[in-house]
């Protein structure tokens, strides 16, 4: 039974581990503010677009460049935040493999998966940082 609740906890954390993984990826991957453009409807090109929207698109550029770059910016730190969560929860298992007695190597496994989540926070928080002062040098 009790190499059923270890491996159970060693699976339990990897799929922790990789769920923050992806959670951070997904979040590193935002749109670029041509691509917002296009993605929210409105045409990006001026043979696409009525004659009529021609003189209001002129001064949408603008606005849906600094919504990108709004956006961008909030998807940064929701991925600093995300991998700080991924941390917590990595720091929290293996305290709770501590403490139930695990062996060595569960431990070192999740040392690694803590190890790992603080470097991806890291990372996340200077892409946040990154974000913010790109957003106020504009």
């Amino acid at each position: 039974m009790k190499s059923e609740t270890g491996t159970t906890r060693r699976f339990h954390f990897r799929m922790v581990a990789i769920a923050a993984l992806a959670l951070f990826a997904f979040a590193l991957g935002s749109r670029s503010p041509a691509r917002a453009q296009s993605d929210d409807g409105t045409p990006t090109d001026a043979a696409s677009a009525p004659a009529a929207d021609d003189q209001s698109n002129q001064a949408d550029p603008s606005d849906a460049e600094a919504k990108a770059q709004a956006d961008a910016v909030q998807q940064a730190h929701d991925a600093a935040d995300a991998a700080d969560q991924a941390l917590q929860s990595a720091t929290d298992s293996r305290n709770q493999l501590e403490s139930d007695g695990a062996s060595q190597d569960q431990i070192d496994a999740a040392n690694e998966a803590i190890a790992q989540a603080r470097a991806e926070k890291e990372a996340a928080d200077e892409a946040a940082q990154k974000a913010d002062e790109e957003a106020q040098g504009q």
